[in-house]
């Protein structure tokens, strides 16, 4: 909505986010869904933040921004990169798996060259593709540092501070889907040992 775009990019200043992950498209099945809260190019006044666009660039099923945050009265600017999912239905089915997994993959990239700043997942519902998507990012998480897959737990543990987040079973299937994906990527990741 276009009345809490400020507070939007309030959060994301105030807290140096350093990526923005958006799991939606901005028209779905006809209907506005999602507010296009940044610039085409150039720069955008959004109450007083000045959004500035640095650069686009569209990958295999979604798109990475990156924008300068400017705060008018401090004069002082933060630089955020929003990755933009595109082709993920709200009832959790996406054509391609491993956009998901490349996605996760460019968030820790950004997250090792900025050393760590939080993450802001959105979509237009607030709890379908982002909790998703937080739930598959934690299992993957878990799966690198502990060895452990564990999708129940995850999902119990996110349903506590997101109630409602992967609410029906496609989305659940899903979840398990997307995490099978990455696991027959073993290759691509050094973390792993072989079992």
């Amino acid at each position: 909505m276009q009345s809490t775009a400020r507070d939007f990019w309030k959060t994301v200043y105030d807290r140096k986010c350093g990526v923005v992950v958006m799991p939606c498209d901005l028209v779905e099945s006809g209907k506005d869904v999602c507010y296009k809260y940044w610039p085409s190019s150039g720069v955008q006044q959004v109450g007083e933040y000045t959004v500035d666009m640095l650069g686009e660039e569209k990958l295999e099923g979604f798109t990475i921004r990156t924008f300068g945050v400017l705060h008018k009265k401090t004069n002082k600017s933060h630089q955020v990169q929003q990755i933009h999912i595109q082709g993920w239905r709200p009832d959790g089915q996406c054509s391609n798996l491993g956009t998901i997994t490349a996605v996760i993959g460019e968030v820790t990239k950004i997250q090792q060259r900025t050393g760590n700043n939080p993450i802001l997942v959105h979509c237009s519902d607030t709890v379908s593709r982002s909790g998703m998507f937080c739930a598959i990012a934690t299992t993957i998480e878990r799966c690198k540092t502990e060895g452990v897959v564990d999708v129940f737990q995850v999902v119990k543990a996110l349903r506590v501070q997101k109630p409602g987040a992967v609410r029906t079973v496609a989305q659940y299937h899903t979840l398990f889907e997307t995490v099978l994906v990455y696991l027959d990527s073993f290759d691509t990741y050094g973390n792993f040992q072989d079992i």
